[in-house]
């Protein structure tokens, strides 16, 4: 197998002696392009033969790689930048198993050629693998540059379906990065392209924004599960389904920190029920002896009134019972002595007014004593 790989590598070298012959210049000759790039079109067949053997057969990728640019190089000399670029990108596939750096940016020189050479329009393939590469090793600002360059050529050759999808798939790396406001605010500007507010494609992200928004992770996910985002490339719908909404995204709303009880008050300390917080309890009376003013009841207790001795003993009293005032120490004689009306006596009982006849009212007036007499 190295015999082959050798006998390539001299192939090559002989077609690139004969192509920079036919590029010289001297009194007597002018440079033959069109037979020169014919050369160079066949030293790059070898380089690219040689190149597949290092990698399928030899197991030598880098080198591969390395004889893959070379071709690119020959293949631009012989002006066909299609295969130019297709070396390119066969170089960055064989460079993503040792080194993604490399392999990006020979993808983006890829995508360089057809755009330098007003290609772009048959670049779309390559982009999109572009991005699958930056997406899938979150190099997402990167991403979101060679997505933009995408979506200009999309718009540039009127595929409105692909360049909503490239929108939306700007807007989901965005908020895969953690960047929200961002996210809406490109979101924005995407509405003013024509077509595409009535789009699925912004439903979708109007929607992913809206959960955003109020951090609810089951609406998101219900949002990325639909049919349009598994549209998408394959690493972006994947990462479209494997975003958290986290409480620490830039410009989101912080989570309200739920209050600390105090340090004095114990945390399972058991609570009084709630009819018994905002229970009224009256002030304490203090004591009021036998025959002095209640200033609470507007009353001293051994009032000798009759109406106002039953006033209070109808309020403070049930059934004649005294009613229930702690530092009250009276005797219960006192009690009934003091609340108890006088039985009615008889008339034989009743003892005379002096100077008043027996039987005589003494309510009478004295101009009724004819009426008695």
């Amino acid at each position: 197998m190295a015999g082959l790989e050798e006998a390539r590598l001299r192939e090559a070298m002989d077609y690139m002696k004969e192509a920079d012959k036919n590029t010289e210049t001297g009194w007597f000759k002018k440079p033959d392009w069109d037979i020169a790039a014919q050369y160079y079109e066949k030293a790059g067949r070898a380089l690219e033969n040689g190149a597949n053997v290092l990698l399928q057969n030899m197991g030598q990728p880098e080198r591969a790689a390395d004889m893959y640019k070379r071709a690119s190089e020959l293949f631009m000399r012989s002006m066909t930048p299609d295969r130019a670029a297709e070396m390119m990108e066969k170089s960055a596939k064989a460079m993503e198993p040792i080194s993604v750096d490399s392999a990006i940016d020979l993808y983006i020189g890829a995508c360089n050629i057809y755009e330098n050479e007003d290609r772009a329009r048959y670049a779309t393939d390559t982009f999109k693998r572009t991005v699958s590469l930056l997406v899938k090793h979150r190099r997402f600002d990167k991403a979101i540059e060679v997505l933009q360059r995408l979506g200009i050529v999309q718009q540039g050759i009127a595929n409105k379906s692909a360049y909503f999808k490239t929108l939306l798939s700007i807007v989901i790396i965005q908020l895969a990065a953690g960047d929200e406001v961002d996210a809406g605010k490109r979101f924005q500007a995407f509405c003013s392209i024509d077509g595409f507010v009535q789009s699925e494609e912004s439903a979708v992200a109007q929607g992913m924004l809206d959960a955003f928004e109020h951090r609810d992770q089951e609406y998101f996910n219900q949002t990325a599960a639909r049919q349009h985002v598994g549209f998408l490339d394959n690493e972006i719908a994947r990462l479209a389904r494997s975003i958290v909404i986290s409480n620490d995204l830039v410009g989101g709303f912080a989570p309200v920190e739920p209050e600390e009880p105090p340090q004095h008050q114990e945390v399972n300390a058991p609570q009084p029920p709630v009819n018994q917080i905002y229970q009224v309890v009256p002030p304490q009376q203090p004591a009021v002896l036998l025959g002095q003013k209640d200033v609470y009841r507007g009353d001293p207790y051994g009032s000798s009134s009759a109406n106002k001795h039953e006033e209070h003993h109808d309020q403070g009293s049930i059934h004649g019972m005294p009613p229930p005032y702690p530092h009250d120490e009276r005797q219960e004689d006192d009690w009934r002595a003091l609340t108890e009306k006088p039985s009615a006596t008889s008339p034989h009982q009743q003892r005379p007014f002096p100077g008043v006849p027996p039987g005589r009212s003494y309510t009478q007036e004295d101009g009724d004593d004819e009426g008695l007499l």
